[in-house]
């Protein structure tokens, strides 16, 4: 995981609203979530993005903050109306949760400065304390919503240091806030460090199986044949890019054997799309192209599988039923 990952975990709301409990934001924002919409709401300054259009015919636009600069996609038009507005108000919540990062962050660079300034070094010069480098709405149904956001924070005398590699999912049905986590049965987060006092404080392997709605895979058999699944897809994808001369794909092909850039000891951000599941890698080799192959969608990251490829791992429900009946 990114020091600095916005990754929603899938916690139940009450019936009456919807909850971004569970957002890991590195003690940044220490105020109620129920703040961050009225926070956009009154603080916001908004530029819209053009109008796009997805496969289905659901429409969106971006809305940017001039302030901070940060962007968060609204739908202008789905056929269910209250479901378009429920989608929304989680849009604001999330907005304003990213602006209240950019104002903590930019207060720490601030600090910074100042502290450097009294004991006479040079200050380092910033734009944005948050810069956003990709976002957009990746799939919409009156049942399901998912989009991602890509970008950094910059911290310590200007460096980008932490990355924002942030992958959402809203199912409007139950409303609920989606992203990958743990098995049902785990105590220990996903990617989280298994602690045992009886082992004299030793750390255990990281936890790297996973639910993400329907998808299962929560035991060491189904995550081999997931990730054995994940690198054929990513040749197949690395094959059909050959001699691109699209600037990101080529600097994350420098290696010939795509494999290496699919391991099963690697954190992976999840999101759905038309054409089947994102798996986006927050790891990339080599070192030299990490920031460009990660904050950049592309067509060699994420990688897609199609829905009726993860028909194994799907447990029953209203999830499996719409994915599957689209490839």
């Amino acid at each position: 995981m990114t020091a600095f990952a916005l990754v929603l975990l899938v916690l139940a709301a009450p019936a009456s609203h919807a909850t971004f409990d569970g957002w890991d934001l590195d003690n940044y924002v220490k105020e109620d979530q129920g703040t961050w919409a009225a926070y956009y709401r009154s603080h916001a300054r908004v530029r819209l993005g053009p109008e796009q259009r997805l496969p289905n015919g659901v429409s969106w636009r971006l809305h940017v903050d001039i302030g901070t600069g940060l962007a968060v996609p609204r739908i202008t038009w789905m056929p269910d109306a209250r479901r378009m507005r429920a989608a929304n108000t989680l849009f604001d919540i999330a907005q304003g949760g990213a602006m209240l990062v950019s104002r903590a962050a930019g207060r720490e660079l601030h600090e910074e400065q100042t502290r450097l300034r009294l004991d006479g070094k040079p200050i380092f010069q910033y734009g944005k304390s948050v810069v956003q480098t990709d976002v957009g709405l990746t799939y919409a149904t009156p049942n399901l919503v998912s989009f991602v956001d890509l970008g950094y924070v910059v911290h310590e005398e200007g460096n980008a240091t932490w990355r924002i590699i942030h992958g959402v999912t809203f199912d409007l049905a139950v409303r609920r806030v989606f992203g990958i986590e743990a098995c049902p049965d785990s105590d220990i987060p996903y990617i989280g460090l298994q602690y045992t006092v009886a082992k004299q404080g030793v750390r255990e392997p990281i936890n790297y199986l996973f639910q993400f709605g329907p998808l299962r895979v929560c035991n060491g058999e189904a995550y081999e044949k997931f990730v054995e699944l994940l690198k054929r897809r990513a040749v197949l994808v690395a094959e059909q890019a050959a001699g691109s001369k699209d600037p990101v794909v080529r600097a994350c092909s420098e290696k010939p054997n795509v494999e290496q850039h699919i391991d099963k000891d690697q954190e992976i951000v999840l999101y759905l799309t038309f054409k089947g599941l994102a798996v986006h890698n927050t790891e990339y080799w080599p070192n030299s192209s990490r920031s460009t192959c990660t904050l950049t969608r592309s067509p060699v990251n994420p990688v897609i599988l199609p829905y009726r490829e993860l028909e194994p791992f799907m447990i029953p429900g209203p999830w499996r039923d719409e994915l599957l009946r689209l490839n």
